[in-house]
């Protein structure tokens, strides 16, 4: 692939395109419309031969002032070269890791360290079965991705071409080069990071090792009970984003539950044996500060409360609200998006604009996937949150005991299927990979003692390229018909929501989700005999929850349940305490609601404690009894005073209020006060952790009431609880005295830690929301000194874009921190859009996405044209 050399252009202000850009990219832009009639002259819109086979042509790059690039050419291999050469430059670094972490080839450059990870990768992603998907992609879609792949690679060029100038600092740092991409690269990005991550999990191993564990203390039948109330099937009072008004449209007897990442399909792990999270080590809190100058005494107190608090671990979900005709003020419709992949420097999430052969959409997406899964069109606006639906199964297979390389299936034995992967690891040796298959999947544990091997099955396997060209097509979709369609082909289980012009709102649980045999317990792993097999595939039309224009004019979700009474799976269920209420309660007290004030409704659910307001009402009536003046009354009474949001709003690092000290020590107390002692060791390790985050640790992606913590509820609700609470997790106690106990506790710890009982002054250091410097996997993005990070910590978005969606236009806004580019020079200069949208962000504003070609105009700082041809 050959380029013209780069051209920039900086803007001239108070010219318009014809005399500021030429006739050359109005010729350019002249043919979009007929390249878009082509391009959707297919039934599925994919497009026909005479466009999308041109593999050369001309493509346009113009960047607004916020570094944005929109991306204009006549042909589909154009318009994603245009994409792959901008995102190359803003971010060359950080896509080459991301795909050596979705490819398992860290090791290759950062050496041994990263061996074990690399092997895990390999282990679990098979890149044999997406080659032959991506061989046999129609030539649109190929494209797509060799166009991508083609402009990655010019810029790779340029830049090693001239290395002091346009290399990346990070590869001067950590010494090598980056080497040149295909088109199955590209593809397996958006596998690794988008269908192993959020679709992939699953706890079945971990739930069986619970199950032993709780059999062993409590007996079988009582140590079922007490597993049951860790892992309900169904909490009839669990929120969802469909009420029961709506219920209509989604059949009674769909089946598709829950599950959430957890240990339990990492190789190695063992049924019987602990779960993979430990319990944080006994701390002795020292001796509270006396004297000296504020600074130091409050170091000291956040040392103490660091030493009260459990580490936060690193959970990742997402949150949307729509507002239909119905409801919208001085809009159509409202669509705000807040996907909380964790918080990254460089960012998670790129913006883009596609013009041309068939595409015409502005918004962002994931480490510049060739899709925008977070945008609109001229029509459409679409977002998206994971989907938690359980699209994966564990199978026990018995071993023969004379061949530990066969397994009983059908009546018979058959021997396992092996490949072997090498691992190439930098400085050292290469490490061979092999990795074991049965029937059902590739083996993922094996329990020696017991002679069995745990493998595993995925609903979507061999259509992961199916998923991510449904999720391009969608941006295809000119209404709600059309993008629903698209919906139904995506197998990865996925939340999707839709809005228009013309006021509609939808919401699609997508994902093609098992039909399991009858009684199956989703919760453990099927017996891999046959006995347990997959009856195909739920139809999706009847499987999935759906819904358009809901009666209540408005949808919200938080990863919370599709519809009313849907089933839990095997990791942390759906129940009745969940965080969406924040979002619910916001929306239905309003008849109305314009964008402005949908966006105050994200800022308040986002600084607004989870936990709050499901134990605040609970410890108010515990302690209602007790004398005014007892330590216990007064801890109750700051919590009660308390508007539950952990806010520092004179920017002092310290919460504004007692209430986020309080809250944390109270919920540490109970959870280590009940379950702590009433659930074995290793179980209650999991159950008494809060999540929250902590001053000098991590960022959390996301902020939700635990497992822990929705367990500790139901015990404390007793025979009020919506799951059955046969087994008393309390001990021999009632809810009033383990409530009034952690208040005790929690006298106590706060004022040792003060030095006061003066509960106005347990001012806890603030949390600050922090932008790591490695991926959610622990791969290096950047330079581990470039963390940034913003005052305090906020359960929001990665990134926020709200799509309001007027009669004639819809005007996109957005904001993604730190900012569109991560590029530093290897002077250390960075890009201007380094981090230009920071502030932006802590200070809770947006800026506009820039859409018609008038917009972008109007706006532009510089453009760029290339010609491209194959070799």
């Amino acid at each position: 692939m050959r380029a013209e050399p780069m051209r920039s252009e900086p803007r001239r202000r108070g010219r318009r395109l014809a005399g500021a850009l030429g006739a050359g990219l109005l010729l350019a832009a002249a043919t979009v419309p007929q390249a878009q009639a082509q391009a959707r002259a297919g039934a599925d819109g994919r497009g026909g031969g005479s466009v999308t086979s041109l593999r050369q042509g001309a493509v346009t790059i113009k960047r607004d002032t916020w570094g944005a690039p929109n991306i204009y050419s006549g042909t589909t291999f154009g318009l994603f070269y245009g994409y792959g050469y901008a995102a190359a430059q803003d971010r060359l670094f950080q896509l080459d890791m991301t795909r050596r972490g979705a490819e398992g080839t860290v090791s290759e450059v950062l050496g041994g360290d990263y061996a074990d990870f690399d092997s895990a990768v390999r282990s679990n992603v098979d890149t044999a079965s997406v080659r032959e998907q991506y061989e046999h992609l129609s030539s649109r879609d190929r494209d797509i991705l060799d166009g991508y792949a083609n402009g990655l690679n010019t810029w790779i060029d340029k830049a090693l071409a001239d290395r002091d100038r346009l290399l990346p600092k990070e590869y001067h740092d950590f010494g090598f080069t980056p080497k040149r991409w295909t088109g199955l690269d590209v593809a397996m990005v958006t596998v690794g990071t988008m269908a192993i991550r959020f679709s992939d999990y699953n706890a079945e191993l971990d739930n069986l090792a619970q199950l032993r564990q709780v059999e062993a203390k409590f007996g079988k039948k009582r140590g079922r009970e007490v597993f049951d109330q860790l892992h309900w099937t169904v909490d009839p009072k669990a929120p969802s984003t469909l009420s029961a008004a709506d219920r209509g449209d989604t059949p009674a007897g769909q089946r598709a539950p829950s599950a959430l990442p957890a240990s339990g399909s990492v190789n190695g792990l063992r049924p019987g044996a602990p779960p993979a999270a430990a319990a944080p080590p006994e701390k002795t809190l020292p001796e509270p500060a006396k004297g000296g100058d504020r600074g130091k005494q409050r170091a000291a107190v956040t040392e103490q409360l660091d030493a009260l608090w459990a580490p936060a671990r690193q959970p990742r979900f997402s949150n949307m609200m729509l507002v239909g005709k119905k409801r919208a003020r001085g809009a159509e419709s409202l669509l705000l998006n807040g996907p909380q992949f964790g918080t990254f420097n460089p960012s998670y999430v790129y913006e883009v604009g596609l013009h041309g052969a068939g595409f015409d959409v502005v918004g962002n997406t994931p480490f510049a996937y060739p899709v925008v899964l977070f945008g609109h069109n001229a029509d459409i606006s679409w977002g998206a949150t994971a989907g938690n639906g359980d699209t994966v199964d564990i199978y026990e297979e018995h071993l023969d005991p004379a061949d530990r390389l066969r397994y009983r299936y059908d009546g018979a034995y058959r021997r396992m299927t092996t490949r072997t992967e090498t691992v190439r690891v930098k400085g050292g040796a290469d490490r061979e990979v092999t990795v074991h298959s049965t029937v059902h999947g590739p083996v993922v544990a094996v329990d020696a003692e017991r002679g069995v091997a745990y493998t595993k099955k995925r609903s979507w396997a061999g259509k992961e390229l199916e998923s991510l060209f449904a999720w391009v097509d969608s941006t295809q979709a000119r209404d709600h018909a059309e993008w629903e369609q698209q919906a139904r082909r995506l197998a990865i289980s996925i939340n999707w929501y839709y809005s228009d012009r013309h006021g509609n709102i939808g919401y699609f649980f997508a994902g093609h989700f098992p039909e399991r045999l009858a009684g199956q317990d989703r919760r453990l792993p099927a017996d891999g005999s046959g006995a347990m097999e997959w009856r195909g595939t739920q139809p999706v039309a009847t499987g999935n929850p759906h819904v358009l224009n809901p009666r209540e004019g408005y949808l919200a979700n938080w990863n919370n349940s599709p519809a009313p009474g849907y089933p839990n799976s095997d990791f942390t269920p759906w129940a009745r305490a969940d965080r969406v209420v924040l979002l619910q309660k916001q929306l239905a007290a309003k008849r109305s609601v314009g964008a402005d004030e949908l966006w105050r409704m994200m800022k308040n659910a986002a600084l607004t404690d989870v936990n709050a307001d499901w134990f605040r009402p609970l410890v108010r009536k515990a302690a209602a009894g007790l004398p005014a003046d007892s330590a216990e009354r007064r801890v109750a009474d700051a919590l009660a005073a308390w508007d539950g949001r952990s806010t520092d709003d004179d920017r002092d690092g310290h919460y504004d209020s007692p209430g986020p000290a309080i809250m944390r020590t109270w919920l540490d107390a109970a959870l280590a006060d009940t379950l702590g002692k009433s659930l074995p060791k290793d179980v209650a390790a999991k159950y008494t952790t809060t999540e929250y985050a902590a001053p000098g640790k991590p960022t959390p992606g996301s902020q939700h009431v635990t497992a822990g913590g929705q367990v500790l509820y139901n015990a404390l609700l007793g025979k009020d609880a919506s799951v059955p609470q046969r087994v008393n997790l309390l001990g021999d106690r009632n809810s009033t005295d383990v409530i009034r106990e952690a208040l005790r506790t929690t006298a106590r710890k706060l004022t040792d830690a003060y030095g006061t009982n003066r509960t106005a002054d347990w001012l806890a250091p603030t949390a600050r929301h922090t932008f790591g410097t490695s991926s959610y996997l622990g791969v290096p993005m950047t330079d581990k000194n470039a963390e940034l990070s913003g005052p305090v910590y906020m359960n929001r978005g990665t990134e926020n874009d709200l799509m309001v969606a007027g009669r004639d236009r819809i005007a996109g806004h957005d904001v993604l921190p730190p900012g569109q580019s991560g590029f530093t020079a290897p002077d250390g200069t960075r890009s201007p859009h380094y981090a230009d949208q920071l502030d932006l962000y802590v200070n809770w504003r947006h800026k506009p996405t820039y859409f018609t070609e008038q917009e972008v105009n109007e706006n532009l700082k510089s453009t760029e044209r290339l010609r491209f041809r194959t070799r």
